[in-house]
């Protein structure tokens, strides 16, 4: 059971008002905690947006640093929502189940994720990396999509804390049907 109550109508329409979210998105439970406070969840949303829209990395790469993050952090509202997505963008179903058991084998993985992966370990474990470490992501990654990995890690390590820690309960995946409406909206 959630450890706070869903947010009033008001609350959750404010949210949407400040965040650029379409009007019709669903009350997700998410949402609805997030609405408590919207004059900063509203900058958090688009943020989230932003990161899932407006990147240079590629989105299958944006995926699976998400689901990383989610593991790692015990993130299981974020886990349910990305796996979807993750899937779209062409992230394997046999990869996914590595990543849930905190593995990336060579025959799932090519160096580039595997170095990502190192990278996102090791920002989690000392907020910072080995020289080692950077080096080999700078040969691998544009400087832009280095910033962009640092703030995806950031961004999903907070929403996991949050949403566990408050105990949102789980939903029905409802990620891919945002993405779609945002991304509509964006077209007219």
């Amino acid at each position: 059971m959630a450890r706070l109550p869903n947010a009033t109508s008001e609350q959750f329409g404010e949210l949407i008002r400040q965040s650029g979210i379409p009007q019709n998105t669903p009350q997700t439970n998410a949402f609805r905690t997030l609405a408590h406070a919207p004059r900063i969840a509203a900058p958090v949303l688009r943020l989230v947006l932003a990161l899932l829209t407006e990147t240079d990395l590629d989105p299958r790469l944006r995926e699976l640093v998400i689901l990383q993050v989610a593991q790692r952090c015990e993130g299981g509202y974020v886990w349910l929502q990305h796996v979807p997505i993750a899937a779209i963008v062409g992230v394997g179903e046999a990869q996914v189940k590595a990543l849930e058991r905190g593995a990336a084998p060579p025959s799932l993985f090519v160096d580039r994720e595997r170095t990502m992966f190192a990278f996102v370990d090791e920002v989690l474990d000392t907020c910072t990396v080995r020289d080692e470490t950077f080096v080999a992501v700078r040969e691998m990654f544009s400087a832009g999509e280095i910033l962009e990995l640092l703030l995806l890690i950031g961004y999903f390590r907070m929403v996991s804390t949050v949403m566990t820690t408050l105990q949102v309960e789980l939903e029905p995946s409802f990620g891919v049907k945002i993405l779609d409406m945002v991304r509509e909206t964006a077209c007219r």
